[in-house]
């Protein structure tokens, strides 16, 4: 569908106001002489596609000011995309400083309350050939500095047949998430506290995605040790497991196809590589696998994708969703061949994934 602009009126505060109620936030407007550069962060899309579509639908009549349109990630300007065809450019000084003066931490943002499944799976046994241990999180994330977050929750067991762990209300992962961008395409991403698969310490990621570009490349680095909580007390083993990977990423020709290539070492030094093919469907992943380390080799699929309903419960302080993402991977090999720890929010490559500009203009058509 072609996102034509038409006639707008982004300068008014009424518009400014309806936009906010429609669950858009940090919603900033700098007016120009002949376009318009409006920055906002919507968290309830996986795709910033969706809310570049969802903002055009709520504009009204009386400009007609080329628009350039800045969505945020963590409080961050990642990309500007201009016009009816979404071009891509930097993000100018002039635009850098007018957001950093006109954002609000406190006053920007609703407390959004998140509620996202949290599941288990192991099959293949011949007396139990399918166990499960599935918990619900309601979490929330509070920016504390620009870039700069806490996100923390409750974690309520459903059921569990999958080991004998104790079935509790406790903790879920927290941490503290810094990201940051430099020279329009190298990304940080900085990640502090405890984590899935029962983790925690130290995670970094780094890469170079130019938006406009096929190829990226990124390192990750983590620094880790186990914990767990049994009968309201928090138990951990040391830091000491290191994880260093790297991995290049091509956007084949064909519509919304990657593959990625990823080497290094794993969860419990676990040396290899990994080869992936991923599918973008709108708010949609899917992607199918091949791992080979030391442990041994396994392959699997995966998938990602907003839960329904979305917004349950919306004012203009506070708001009560589903998450934007829910992520699951399967192995056909109980062992852990190249694995890694999921953070509780998306990797670097995956969150960016979704910015990238020939994945943004293909649902023009």
């Amino acid at each position: 569908m072609l996102l034509g602009w038409g006639p707008l009126t982004v300068f008014s505060q009424e518009w400014k106001q309806k936009i906010f109620q429609a669950g858009f936030e940090q919603v900033h407007v700098l007016p120009k002489k002949d376009s318009l550069t409006v920055f906002f962060e919507h968290r309830l899309f996986r795709n910033p596609f969706h809310s570049l579509q969802y903002a055009q639908r709520l504009l009204e009549e009386g400009e007609d000011r080329v628009i350039t349109w800045v969505p945020l990630y963590n409080n961050k300007p990642v990309a500007a995309y201009s016009g009816s065809q979404l071009q891509f450019r930097r993000i100018t000084e002039e635009e850098k400083i007018f957001f950093k003066r006109n954002n609000n931490l406190l006053k920007g943002y609703r407390f959004h309350f998140r509620i996202m499944p949290d599941f288990h799976g192991r099959f293949g046994r011949f007396d139990k050939p399918l166990e499960t241990k599935t918990n619900v999180i309601l979490d929330s994330k509070v920016y504390l500095l620009p870039g700069l977050s806490l996100q923390s929750g409750i974690l309520f067991p459903i059921q569990n047949s999958l080991d004998s762990r104790e079935e509790s209300i406790r903790l879920a992962p927290s941490h503290l998430h810094y990201f940051s961008q430099f020279k329009s395409a190298f990304f940080l991403s900085l990640t502090m506290g405890t984590f899935y698969s029962d983790r925690y310490g130290l995670d970094i990621q780094f890469r170079y995605a130019p938006i406009d570009s096929r190829w990226s490349l990124g390192f990750e680095a983590g620094y880790t040790g186990f914990y767990y909580f049994e009968k309201g007390i928090f138990y951990s083993r040391p830091l000491g497991d290191k994880l260093l990977i790297g991995d290049v990423e091509y956007r084949l020709p064909i519509t919304d196809l990657s593959i990625k290539l990823s080497a290094g070492q794993f969860l419990f030094e676990d040396k290899g590589a990994r080869a992936e093919v991923i599918r973008q469907f709108g708010a949609v992943d899917i992607g199918i696998y091949v791992s080979k380390t030391q442990i041994g080799s396994t392959a699997g699929f995966q998938f990602a994708f907003p839960l329904f309903p979305g917004k349950i419960f919306r004012t203009n302080r506070v708001e009560v969703r589903t998450t934007e993402e829910f992520r699951w991977e399967y192995s056909y090999s109980n062992r852990p061949v190249g694995r890694k720890y999921r953070l509780g929010i998306p990797r670097l490559s995956d969150q960016l994934r979704q910015y990238n500009l020939l994945f943004l203009q293909n649902q023009l058509d």
